[in-house]
């Protein structure tokens, strides 16, 4: 009887798109895990705090996911005995310029501030948040060709007051992209996503759910069942690749032969890694694009509005004009955080803030058009030359695309979910 070769693969990246990657091709082969950061879990990240001798763990990235639009991240967890507990989405926003402010999550929460119920253009934005749902649907369920338009066109029938109060503001908060940018985001993408995640009704929605104890708890028990070695603090130099093996070369001057290599980053970063790209590799790559998010761990409340009524598990807040997103995810919500304090993850906050945690730094790919196009061509470049890409850049730039491109990977192999 003929046995299946055991093969020898690098994959270089740990977050949920190599971590996956790893594991799942663990179950057939020998793989080895490289990942520059002194962690693992990229946007899985965990902080521990202590108050009154208690430590508990908060998550600064990776806060939350759903069974509907999470299949593979739920199949991933369950098959791991990864413990979960139920979670919040919902989102607030408030103007501070213009002291417009209200909390998406019930009809109660959008007149938190009073005035707002003699306000004609609360109403309006209501109004439109009822117009775009239906549109969208509408859109969608015929493959409208409004679908081809950029985000800012196809937005163009609808108030200023929705388009800034709620629906870029949401899609900025959502895709950690400056307000600005969002108008470039392609329609198509934006109004498939919303719909995924039931986002387009009153009761539509799914029920938000979060690793217990912090995301570290599946992190950890995804490594202890990766078959080869790991290595933190890898300092790659660059990726050699002959007919049949790929020879990845670190700094220090040591190199190992693999059979296959995995590039589970962002996608400049590996093509800056690849020695002789090709120009299918150069093409691709290069369309995508990243933004740098300040966070901030904190306990400072002013981060969000005065009035704890109008907190929501995503609160969005304007008070400048240079587009970036300002976000503060309220932990003690998402995770059910048994605290005396109050917990925030600001993005991007511009007010100097007190009580300071931590300060990390996040990348988020950033999606146009072209990005879109570059989608469609993975196979032109994963799977040449025994390298394949990974990555949440390839999809939606989530978790659990992340998780689908290992996936897309490990099929090839025999290995997937």
């Amino acid at each position: 009887m003929k046995t299946e070769k055991k093969l020898k693969i690098a994959v270089l990246g740990a977050g949920i798109s190599g971590l996956g990657t790893a594991y799942l091709l663990s179950k057939k082969h020998s793989v080895d895990l490289y990942e520059k950061e002194n962690r693992l879990g990229g946007h899985a990240r965990t902080t521990f705090v202590e108050e009154d001798n208690r430590r508990f763990g908060v998550d600064t990235g990776f806060l939350v996911f759903n069974h509907e639009t999470y299949p593979l991240l739920t199949k991933l967890f369950k098959e791991l005995d990864v413990k979960i507990e139920n979670s919040d989405m919902s989102f607030a926003f408030w103007d501070k310029s213009s002291d417009i402010a209200y909390n998406g999550q019930s009809l109660k929460g959008m007149f938190v501030q009073k005035k707002n119920l003699f306000n004609i253009s609360h109403y309006v934005m209501i109004r439109d948040i009822i117009k775009f749902n239906k549109k969208a649907n509408q859109d969608l369920e015929n493959n409208s060709k409004d679908l081809d338009k950029t985000l800012k066109e196809y937005l163009e029938e609808f108030s200023d007051y929705f388009k800034q109060r709620y629906i870029i503001p949401m899609g900025a908060s959502i895709w950690s992209t400056p307000t600005k940018k969002m108008n470039e985001f392609p329609a198509r993408t934006f109004l498939t996503f919303f719909k995924n995640h039931g986002l387009l009704g009153v009761d539509t929605h799914h029920q938000w759910l979060t690793v217990s104890g912090g995301s570290i708890n599946y992190v950890e028990k995804v490594a202890q069942n990766i078959s080869g070695d790991i290595f933190l603090n890898a300092q790659i130099s660059f990726v050699e690749r002959e007919e049949n093996t790929v020879i990845v070369h670190q700094k220090d001057g040591t190199k190992k032969v693999y059979d296959k290599v995995v590039f589970a980053m962002h996608a400049p970063d590996a093509l800056e890694l690849i020695e002789k790209p090709t120009l299918d590799e150069m093409e691709i790559l290069s369309c995508f694009t990243y933004k740098e998010n300040q966070a901030v761990l904190h306990n400072d409340k002013k981060a969000l509005y005065p009035d704890k009524k109008a907190y929501a598990a995503w609160n969005y807040k304007s008070e400048n004009k240079n587009g970036d997103v300002t976000l503060s995810y309220w932990i003690n919500l998402l995770q059910n955080l048994d605290a005396k304090k109050e917990y925030f993850v600001s993005l991007n906050e511009t007010s100097k803030l007190d009580k300071i945690i931590e300060k990390i730094e996040y990348s988020h790919p950033q999606f146009d058009l072209r990005a879109i196009e570059a989608q469609e061509k993975h196979h032109l470049i994963s799977g040449k030359n025994n390298t394949y890409y990974a990555g949440a850049y390839w999809r939606y730039g989530f978790h659990e695309d992340g998780l689908y491109s290992a996936n897309r990977i490990a099929k090839e192999f025999g290995c997937e979910l």
